[in-house]
């Protein structure tokens, strides 16, 4: 179990993203795609909704092809220039097949980034994520060791392409 500060940071950041996400309008929405390098996995591909200052973001990867990484995350941009920083709450989810069994992985992520359209219709960005597992189940079953209580760090490279706008 998470204790109750960290339980507390991760209720309100969630929270906050998802005040701010209640107030979409279809006026200015956007479709990003993209890849991502880092992160949930070495590299996979994203899709975000993106509304005035908000975005909803899922993201699919692996580590090795015997495994299926997804996340999604809720994020809210700050400013309006050429370089957007921002910040949000989402859970990553993970399932892995090895020799051993089968395992899955709830991780609550906490990301911070820069977002730079650096050409129009073409944004690159930068994060570092702030991972805390929430569950675990090992592959092996003789292993009961609890999920580390650790915030892990894990930066992140992504190229999105602004794929259309209502």
């Amino acid at each position: 179990m998470m204790s109750s500060r960290p339980q507390r940071l991760f209720v309100l950041a969630g929270l906050t993203a998802l005040a701010t996400a209640s107030t979409a309008t279809t006026a200015s929405a956007q479709y990003r795609v993209g890849v991502v390098l880092g992160g949930t996995s070495p590299w996979g591909v994203l899709v975000e909704y993106r509304w005035k200052r908000q975005g909803l973001e899922l993201q699919a990867g692996t580590w090795s092809f015997r495994d299926l990484s997804l996340s999604l995350t809720a994020k809210q941009y700050i400013g309006s220039n050429a370089v957007e920083p921002y910040f949000g709450a989402g859970l990553w989810g993970i399932v892995a097949r090895v020799e051993e069994g089968a395992g899955y992985g709830l991780i609550a992520r906490l990301p911070v980034g820069l977002d730079w359209e650096f050409a129009s219709r073409h944004s690159a960005g930068f994060a570092i994520h702030l991972n805390r597992a929430l569950a675990l189940k090992r592959p092996d079953p003789a292993d009961q060791r609890p999920p580390r209580a650790a915030f892990i760090p894990l930066p992140e490279l992504n190229y999105r392409w602004l794929a259309r706008e209502r």
